[in-house]
């Protein structure tokens, strides 16, 4: 029985996760540096031990209302497929669920014109439901890499 670990976070009072494997950290919240010409949910860019990490809000990614940082915002880097990093902002880290293949359930069709790429799948878990996002499909992040070179030349 092959089973994968994700780390839950909080968005909007939705429960998400991302698998534990991809999480390079989990940090609190400091300044980003602005990324001109960026896209809108691409707050900017945060020096993390000397690597330009691209900061994305998450909330407007998913067309919701922007965040609301404060002390308690949490950036949560993630490493892509090529070890690219992305920082998402979140409402909050929840919990670490360890998931079967049999427990996941794929995404269902919620529009036909509207495609949701970067949800991988749906389990169901103690507090509801578990949306298993998918980091490759939902973010460019060779393209906001560059923007992130771009700001740091700046």
């Amino acid at each position: 029985m092959h089973s994968q670990e994700f780390l839950s976070f909080i968005l909007a009072q939705d429960e998400y996760g991302v698998p534990i494997l991809d999480v390079r950290e989990v940090r609190g919240w400091s300044e980003v540096r602005s990324v001109p010409n960026g896209p809108d949910y691409l707050l900017g860019v945060l020096d993390i031990r000397g690597e330009y990490v691209p900061i994305v809000d998450l909330r407007r990614r998913f067309n919701l209302e922007p965040a609301c940082i404060s002390a308690t915002t949490v950036v949560i880097v993630l490493n892509d497929s090529a070890k690219q990093p992305l920082g998402l902002i979140v409402d909050g880290v929840a919990e670490v669920y360890e998931l079967s293949q049999q427990q996941i359930k794929p995404a269902p069709g919620l529009s036909c014109s509207q495609p949701q790429p970067f949800i991988k799948g749906i389990a169901s878990v103690k507090s509801g439901h578990l949306i298993l996002i998918d980091v490759e499909a939902l973010f460019d992040v060779s393209k906001l890499q560059h923007h992130s070179v771009e700001a740091a030349i700046m």
